[in-house]
């Protein structure tokens, strides 16, 4: 990811610190499209008189169908502290591996805030961003920037 990242960077900065983040719908929201997908489908296919199979099949696109909607009402974000400040940059909507555009680049010592909960809300670059609890430990850092 970093080195993905060299090309939005200053010549010579050196990132220390890397935060996965998203923005847009809540999580948990994202969980209820998908559940919402499912169900919904399976009970439209069975109200019409398909098959138990077909419903299921039904069932399953459905639940695929509200995971790509989902996605689309969601942004992918790379939190990168370095040397130099904070770079905030977007990633692709839908599985890109490559950053697309620096959305920020703020000064060195922003700080993230308090992180708690499987899915920490917090805000940056005045977005609402989601940080899932696996990259926490990224932001409390005892003299970086990120705590």
């Amino acid at each position: 990811m970093i080195e993905r990242s060299q090309g939005f960077l200053e010549p010579g900065e050196r990132v220390e610190r890397v935060l996965l983040a998203q923005g847009g719908l809540n999580p948990w929201a994202q969980v209820g499209f998908v559940v919402v997908g499912l169900i919904g489908v399976r009970v439209v296919a069975v109200a019409a008189g398909a098959s138990g199979g077909f419903g299921a099949l039904g069932g399953v696109l459905g639940a695929l169908a509200g995971a790509m909607i989902a996605a689309a009402f969601t942004t992918r974000r790379v939190v990168l502290s370095t040397d130099r400040g904070v770079v905030v940059l977007e990633y692709g909507q839908f599985g890109g591996v490559r950053p697309s555009k620096a959305i920020a680049r703020l000064p060195q010592g922003t700080t993230i805030g308090t992180l708690s909960g499987t899915w920490a809300r917090t805000e940056l670059a005045g977005e609402r961003l989601w940080v899932h609890k696996k990259w926490h430990g990224n932001v409390v850092v005892p003299a970086g920037p990120f705590g």
